[in-house]
């Protein structure tokens, strides 16, 4: 009897586990709270990725700013699989790491051209990115990827297709 308490027990325990680690990746997709808000949680996202990458730009050197989105990518991989499985399998407006990683890879800007980290422009590349995302011009295809690749990499190409058009518009202000 004792013995069926320990395996009952440790079971339960297990079924705790996995319930916690859902419940943090789900959080995590989410950027908790900003996924839940009823409006725009996306630009919020973006707005909330633009604050952490200011101070990780200018505190930290770029390898921890590199290690820092490749950490979230992948963390963002296995929780917005997660997430599907519990919810389904579409690209539900309350998953915004997406966001996250698009508007970080666009700010990825401001060290690879030497630009000044200062809210200008950072607002710059946080407006074009989120013209990009918004507009999904160019990314219809890329959102028909099923699961939490296409989730991420409409996001991640909007963010690439930012850097190009910073350079111009930088360099077309002499900025560079």
């Amino acid at each position: 009897l004792l013995e069926e308490k320990k395996v009952l027990l440790l079971c339960l325990i297990q079924q705790l586990e996995s319930l916690m680690n859902n419940i943090i990746l789900i959080k995590f997709t989410e950027l908790y709270p900003i996924g839940k808000f009823k409006y725009a949680p996306g630009t919020t996202a973006s707005l909330f990725t633009c604050i952490i990458f200011f101070y990780l730009n200018k505190y930290f050197q770029i390898e921890i700013i590199i290690l820092t989105f490749f950490i979230v990518f992948l963390i963002s991989l296995l929780s917005i699989q997660n997430y599907l499985k519990l919810y389904g399998n579409k690209d539900h407006q309350s998953i915004v790491i997406d966001e996250f990683l698009g508007q970080y890879i666009a700010l990825f800007s401001i060290p690879l051209f030497e630009l000044e980290n200062n809210i200008i422009n950072i607002s710059i590349i946080f407006l074009i990115f989120r013209f990009f995302d918004i507009s999904k011009i160019g990314l219809r295809s890329v959102e028909k990827i099923p699961g939490a690749f296409g989730i991420l990499f409409d996001d991640i190409i909007g963010g690439i297709y930012t850097i190009p058009i910073i350079y111009l518009l930088f360099l077309w202000f002499g900025k560079i």
